[in-house]
Order: C-alpha cells, then sequence, then structure tokens
C-alpha cells in the first residue's frame, strides 16, 4: 500500500498536480506545516553533514523513525492475518457452499483472535501528509539542488555520461533509479502476504516484478530528482529492515494443527497412551498401541481442527464420515 501510494504520489507530483490536491484536501494546512518542517529539517540536517545527498539519506531515517509505531503495527497485523490464512483456507473448504455462514465464520475467527483484517492498511493512511509534504521540501529546496552533488553525482565521471548518471541532485540519476527499483522488488518480497490461495500467490509475484519496473520507467520518462529518488531508497532499505525484523519474531497466532484422518473423524491427533499420531483401527484403538480411543468433545474438536463450530458429528458432515471410515479401515 505505501509504495503504491508513494509512487501515485510521485507521479502526480512530478506533474505538477501537488498543489491543486492540496487545495482541495481538507489537511492541505496540515500538509504546508509538515513540508514547512521538513524543509526546515533540510536545512538543518545540511548544517550537520554539509551535503544535501547525505541530508536527504537522513531525512529518510528521521521520517521512519517518526512512522515508526504505526509501520509496526501495521506490519504485525498483516502478519496476523498472514497467520489465520490457513484458518481462512480451511474455512473457506468446509463452507464452501454457504457464503453467508463464511463470512460469519470468519469474523468470528477474527474476533476470536483479536485481529483486524483492515489493521495492515489503516495505519499507513496516516503517512499519506508526509509523501507530498518531502516532496513540497524537496522542491523549495530545487535550486540548491542544482548546485549539490553525492557520491559519483556532479563528478567528473558524471559530467561524461550525463544521460546515465545526474549531474547534480535536481537532475535525474539512472544509477539511483534503478536501485530504487531494486529496493522495491526486495521490500514487496517481504512484506507480510494476507492470502495462501495459489491466484493470489501468483498475483503477488507479478506485482513484486511490475510495480518496480513500472516506477523505473515512470521515474526516467519523467526525470525524476536524484534528490527525490534517493529520499525514497533510503525510506525503502529502512523499511526493509522493518518487515526483517517483525517477520523473523514469532506470531501470537499458533500454528494451525495437522488434519489427518482421525481428527477429521472427531478423535485426538495424538494417542493419549503412546503420544504417537493417532491412527484409529477397528473398534476405536490405536493401531500403535492398541488402546482405545475415545472421540473429542465438539468444544475441543473445535480447538484442535481450528474450525469453530466443528465437531465429531458436524465434521462428518462435511466429508468426515468418509474420512472416519478411512481411519477405521486403517489396519
Amino acid at each position: 500500500m505505501l509504495h503504491l501510494l508513494s509512487g501515485l504520489a510521485a507521479v502526480a507530483s512530478l506533474h505538477g498536480s501537488v498543489q491543486a490536491v492540496m487545495l482541495a484536501n481538507p489537511f492541505s494546512q496540515l500538509i504546508g506545516a509538515l513540508t514547512s518542517l521538513v524543509s526546515v529539517t533540510i536545512d538543518w540536517l545540511y548544517r550537520i553533514t554539509h551535503n544535501y545527498g547525505w541530508s536527504m539519506l537522513l531525512l529518510a531515517l528521521a521520517v521512519s523513525l517518526l512512522v515508526l509505531p504505526l509501520s509496526l503495527q501495521s506490519l504485525k497485523s498483516m502478519q496476523e492475518v498472514q497467520a489465520l490464512a490457513p484458518y481462512i483456507k480451511r474455512l473457506q473448504t468446509k463452507y464452501k457452499n454457504d457464503r453467508q455462514k463464511l463470512g460469519e465464520e470468519q469474523m468470528k475467527l477474527y474476533r476470536e483472535h483479536g485481529v483486524n483484517p483492515l489493521g495492515g492498511c489503516l495505519p499507513m493512511l496516516a503517512q499519506y501528509p508526509f509523501l507530498f509534504a518531502v516532496y513540497g521540501a524537496i522542491k523549495v529546496h530545487n535550486t540548491a539542488f542544482q548546485s549539490a552533488g553525492w557520491l559519483w553525482i556532479s563528478t567528473p565521471l558524471a559530467h561524461k555520461f550525463p544521460t546515465v548518471l545526474a549531474t547534480n541532485l535536481a537532475e535525474s540519476d539512472l544509477v539511483l533509479l534503478l536501485a530504487y527499483a531494486i529496493s522495491m522488488y526486495f521490500s514487496i518480497k517481504l512484506t507480510p502476504t494476507m492470502s495462501t490461495d495459489a491466484q493470489s500467490q501468483q498475483m503477488i509475484r507479478m506485482q513484486s516484478f511490475m510495480m518496480p519496473v513500472m516506477l523505473l520507467f515512470l521515474g526516467h520518462l519523467y526525470h525524476w530528482s536524484a534528490a527525490f529518488v534517493l529520499y525514497w531508497f533510503g525510506f525503502n532499505v529502512i523499511s526493509m529492515a522493518e518487515r526483517w525484523y517483525v517477520m523473523r519474531r514469532p506470531s501470537r497466532i499458533p500454528k494451525l494443527p495437522e488434519e489427518t484422518p482421525a481428527t477429521l473423524a472427531g478423535y485426538p491427533h495424538d494417542c493419549p497412551e503412546c503420544h504417537h499420531t493417532l491412527t484409529v483401527v477397528k473398534g476405536s484403538k490405536c493401531e500403535n498401541c492398541g488402546a482405545k480411543v475415545r472421540r473429542l468433545p465438539a468444544s475441543d474438536t473445535a480447538a484442535q481442527t481450528g474450525v469453530a463450530g466443528a465437531s465429531p458429528n458436524g465434521a462428518r458432515g462435511a466429508g468426515g464420515k468418509m474420512a472416519a471410515k478411512g481411519a477405521k479401515k486403517t489396519t
């Protein structure tokens, strides 16, 4: 979501429509105040670094820290929705012929685990004003950027290949654009996915390739300034670090228990006596140790299958009879 908004904001800004958006926006005064604050911050950072390129990277770090609570909240929410995806898939299988019941059970599942399915998007919307504020501040400093350099920018090599390398921070730099597109690709790959559906996974894979290519093309076509791209490159790198940090931490949502013929028939996953994965044979006995095993109560069956409303008899209603027969036939 953030990448899409940033890309669209960048394109809109470079077409000179930011002013129109701000005039039509009831929060234009807030955006104007943020623009002034960002401009002052850039000047303050320049007095420390004596280089506008490093100042833009430090600005990206400052904005990232400012919106860090929102970013972490959004990523954690997406991680939780991702953890619930197998539960949702199991519900979709169980209630594939009853969409109303499926919707009710999904909302019940979200409530039971305290997950807001829109929690990953809403905090990102609060970052929207910063997109316009940063670009507005960069535009204010356009004259200063015309005489500023950074690393290879404004070096003799850049003047030798001006179509590829920028001669100042106000011009477009193809190397920076390429680095930005690559960072966009990895940032999307690190973003938690909220679906286990094969078609959705394919769309996400396509998006991870198409969006960086699209932004690379637009940046080159509309000559995005090196200062603007440098800022977003730094912001993307920091965002990747945040995603990596959140995704390596375990989710509070427990992993969905594995379904077996025994669990589908209403029995526990493991034998209470020998603690091996239960395979039920004739006489409701464990194949491994021969102990007699009872079916679980409805509430326990729902807990172990991860599907609300499941019961020994209810499981059979969705193909559970076949599972039960298969469990008892095993010898």
